[in-house]
């Protein structure tokens, strides 16, 4: 659910000092120059440290929570040119752990993801905007065979080193699942439509 970007590039030239002599200007740009360079290599999902949790009320008494173990992506962004940036997630079906074997099964049949014929919820951008450190996606949600546009706000979490350049995302909404012709139970409110998706993504630098 493919809720990402930094532009320190951007913000770090608005405040180099005009006073600067031309020497320390040279060499202030070129540092600027191998940061955009290493800043526009794309992104990929650490699988193992990303994950997709959802929750979803029952009997319209209290939340109960899951998740998708298995969140797979890339992220590819200019920090000067964001139309040319995209992101793509996707999530393996069979991932799902409702805590309930029972229960996981009855959500990958056709009441609810229909995993046989659909056994992928993709995400793919067709917009990015940057606020800051933080951005809004915008692009394609596909479950269940049904694909809706959504708007989502996504957070930095923050940069770091770990067997290369690392850099963390996260994103909270809420779907209807009957807008994926996902219905079952919600006549009756033995489930509700609202599904809290919140989307943990720790993304690393290609080499």
């Amino acid at each position: 659910m493919k809720t990402l970007i930094l532009l320190p590039t951007v913000l770090v030239a608005a405040l180099v000092p005009m006073t600067l002599s031309g020497e320390h200007f040279a060499a202030d740009a070129a540092k600027l120059a191998t940061n955009d360079a290493v800043d526009t290599k794309p992104w990929f999902v650490d699988t193992g440290h990303s994950i997709c949790v959802f929750a979803c009320k029952h009997a319209d008494a209290a939340w109960f929570y899951g998740t998708f173990d298995r969140v797979e992506g890339a992220l590819k962004l200019d920090p000067a040119d964001l139309a040319s940036s995209s992101v793509s997630l996707t999530i393996p079906i069979d991932s799902l752990d409702s805590n309930n074997k029972d229960r996981d099964g009855h959500l990958m049949s056709p009441d609810f993801f229909n995993a046989k014929e659909n056994p992928e919820m993709t995400f793919n951008s067709t917009k990015i905007v940057a606020d800051g450190n933080n951005l809004t996606v915008t692009g394609d949600l596909s479950m269940a065979g049904v694909t809706r546009s959504m708007t989502i706000p996504v957070e930095w979490t923050g940069d770091g080193e770990f067997r290369g350049r690392r850099r963390g995302y996260l994103a909270q909404f809420s779907v209807n699942r009957s807008d994926f012709d996902m219905n079952y139970g919600v006549a009756k409110k033995t489930l509700g439509d609202e599904v809290r998706l919140t989307i943990s993504l720790e993304l690393i630098q290609a080499k």
